[in-house]
């Protein structure tokens, strides 16, 4: 099994650390040329939607880790952090439910 990337290794701990729920970590490299990893994380509501948001980006900060962009706010139920090829949705759970990235990317 390969070596875990550093910045998803980081972005796991932070987000189990924090409370979120439903951590999947998802190799798409073979499946999209604009990432090597999708990791997806469900918030219990919006003030924890926007709190793993920060966090995440702020880890990624002092860890020197450059962040493109973030899009989606916290009341949109989704926030999407583009760390180049690493790709963090935070989502809410109803959110996270209708829009099914875990089932596109788990398709041959």
């Amino acid at each position: 099994m390969p070596r875990k990337d550093k910045v998803v290794s980081l972005v796991e701990k932070v987000l189990s650390d924090h409370k979120a729920e439903d951590i999947k970590t998802i190799d798409v490299s073979e499946k999209t040329p604009f990432a090597e990893y999708y990791i997806l994380a469900t918030a219990n509501n919006i003030r924890q939607l926007n709190a793993l948001s920060e966090i995440v980006t702020d880890e990624l900060a002092k860890a020197k880790i450059d962040v493109g962009h973030v899009e989606g706010t916290p009341e949109s139920g989704w926030i999407l952090i583009d760390a180049h090829h690493v790709i963090i949705n935070i989502f809410s759970k109803a959110e996270r439910e209708r829009i099914s990235l875990d089932e596109v990317f788990a398709r041959k």
